[in-house]
């Protein structure tokens, strides 16, 4: 169907870890990628191809070497049990009965524990393992600096040149207003030849009317 599958996992069952009719699909980067969405049937079966949904606010955390922010498909550092904090696989630990102790923070509790102080502390962005911190202070963009710089601006001016702007401001309506008055002027005296002449004229026709 124009796809290439690069890891096909069968989704399992929380408690019962039975198989489910869903599976996650890996697909080869491609132009295409996206076209696999408008597939609506494989193999006779009517099927619903979708995103995966991702939380958020999830941390991923490396169940090889405990921290956040990574998993152990990308890790190459020792091993720390989640259980006891020993430099061991936890799966390779011996089952019996120990004090949990978290390896991230030293509690009294498994390293997976969500309540962990360590645990908030890297949702909050204090995560000693990320490269750039979220509470980093942006970039200052175009917008912070044109605030910033335009009170400087008004401070470098004199006050000869504010009270010189603030004359021609408020000289501007009263130069309009004096050409609205000449123009009205002129059109009305134009209106008062007019009338004028139009008077000159009836009063010739009554003139020469014949008695």
């Amino acid at each position: 169907m124009g796809h290439v599958a690069r890891n096909i996992v069968n989704a399992h069952h929380r408690q019962t870890k039975g198989p489910l009719n869903l599976f996650f699909v890996d697909l080869e980067p491609a132009d295409n990628n996206k076209d696999v969405y408008n597939i609506t049937a494989l193999q006779n079966k009517i099927i619903l191809i979708e995103p995966q949904r991702v939380n958020k606010k999830h941390v991923p955390q490396c169940v090889r070497f405990q921290q956040h922010g990574h998993t152990r498909t990308y890790c190459n550092k020792t091993y720390a049990c989640v259980k006891c904090g020993g430099s061991h696989n936890s799966s390779e630990r011996v089952k019996q009965k120990t004090t949990a102790k978290c390896v991230l923070c030293g509690g009294n509790h498994p390293a997976n524990y969500k309540g962990c102080e360590h645990y908030h502390n890297t949702i909050k962005g204090n995560n000693p393992h990320r490269t750039t911190p979220i509470n980093s202070n942006p970039l200052p963009t175009e917008n912070h600096v044109h605030n910033k710089t335009q009170p400087n601006l008004a401070q470098q001016r004199s006050y000869a040149e504010v009270v010189r702007n603030d004359t021609q401001q408020a000289e501007e309506p009263l130069t309009a207003i004096k050409v609205f008055l000449e123009d009205f002027k002129r059109l009305f005296a134009q209106l008062l030849h007019q009338n004028s002449v139009i008077l000159n004229m009836l009063s010739t026709i009554l003139n020469n009317k014949p008695n």
